[in-house]
């Protein structure tokens, strides 16, 4: 006879990746029945296949929980930066074209 056992804190934060945690409980849990359809192959296989998924929360969990709200002097000095990227990226498509149109006449013209 097989016996499941599982054991829940209660947690106020969201556990990401619980489910895969949660299924792969219930696969080790079963694997040592004797009725269990699957092969170990196909556990190992299961594992391979979860674990990147579970990793990638994990470190998407930890990412957000280290973001904060930027303050008003970093957010001045992030939108200043990005006015002057878009400023140098126009005067550069604008130069590019003023070359671009007499080379073209050129080409074209002749």
């Amino acid at each position: 006879m097989c016996q499941i056992l599982f054991f829940a804190k209660k947690s106020t934060k969201p556990l990401l990746g619980s489910f895969s945690v949660i299924i792969s409980l219930f696969l080790v849990s079963f694997s040592k029945c004797s009725y269990f359809p699957f092969p170990e192959a196909t556990m190992d296989q299961f594992q391979a296949m979860i674990e990147p998924a579970r990793q990638f929360s994990k470190d998407s969990y930890r990412l957000v929980k280290r973001c904060t709200k930027p303050d008003r002097k970093e957010y001045q000095k992030i939108a200043t930066a990005t006015a002057i990227g878009f400023a140098i990226m126009g005067f550069i498509g604008f130069f590019v074209k003023l070359i671009h149109i007499p080379i073209n006449n050129i080409i074209v013209g002749a």
